[in-house]
């Protein structure tokens, strides 16, 4: 196991191999037998973790603000739900299963993607910037609010008034409203706006509140390979809906990648 200097999470762990990596997503933190996290990878750690929302409005604004995202989310809904997007199946959505509908299809909210999966949340992680180190981050579920399999009825304002004074992930599980979102183990994190050098998404002082793990490229190679041979997790399983089998079979992809033997 060797160790990575990160400019956001100082020095972390880099495993060489997918078995060390396996041995150290087990570990429970010292003061919970728990190791139970939410999970998230990018391909470039450098990257700090922002949500879509906070970096489009950031094309305008250098550091966008809570009330920024705010005035910008409830006109998103309001927009959306004119062009008839809160009915589905004869059913109106809520505020947060319209955000997470139009966060599967492209749209920028304040929602950030992270997974159950830990192996799904690697996939992520070694599937784009192949000559970059990425990114596996792990946060403890003793260091956040929220529940699984929870729904959230309460109105965009319910949810975000008070939120301020909480400076901690918070974790909601969607509905599916999209094939993907069972198929990825979705499970969107967010917060108010942090000032934090990790992101926009607040994350607890703790110590012990998140893994960071750097992956070489090397070992993204090595893991891409695994989890496509031995897990069949790659971008077909994962994004098994119409825009996810045309991304599949884009000009970009070779004719047979997605045949594994």
């Amino acid at each position: 196991m060797r160790s990575y200097k990160s400019e956001i999470y100082d020095n972390v762990q880099m495993p060489t191999s997918f078995d060390q990596l396996i041995k150290l997503i087990q570990h429970p933190i010292p003061i919970s037998q728990s190791i139970v996290r939410m999970w998230r990878g990018q391909g470039d750690i450098s990257w700090p973790i922002h949500s879509s929302a906070y970096r489009r409005i950031a094309r305008k604004r250098s550091v966008p603000t809570e009330e920024n995202i705010r005035y910008y989310e409830q006109d998103l809904l309001m927009s959306a739900t004119h062009r008839g997007f809160r009915d589905m199946n004869g059913r109106l959505l809520s505020d947060f299963e319209l955000l997470a509908r139009l966060q599967h299809h492209g749209a920028a909210t304040r929602l950030v993607d992270f997974t159950k999966n830990a192996l799904v949340g690697l996939f992520f992680s070694v599937a784009s910037c192949p000559k970059k180190t990425g990114l596996l981050i792990g946060l403890h579920t003793d260091f956040m609010g929220g529940y699984e399999g929870v729904p959230e009825q309460r109105q965009y304002d319910e949810v975000f008034n008070g939120l301020e004074e909480l400076k901690q992930p918070h974790t909601w599980e969607p509905p599916s409203v999209s094939p993907r979102i069972t198929a990825q183990h979705s499970q969107f994190l967010y917060s108010v706006v942090s000032k934090q050098k990790t992101g926009s998404l607040w994350l607890s002082d703790s110590p012990y509140s998140y893994m960071a793990i750097a992956l070489s490229p090397s070992v993204k190679r090595k893991c891409l390979n695994v989890l496509s041979e031995v897990f069949d997790i790659r971008t077909t399983t994962l994004f098994p809906d119409l825009d996810g089998f045309g991304e599949a079979n884009s000009h970009m992809k070779d004719q047979y990648s997605n045949c594994r033997w």
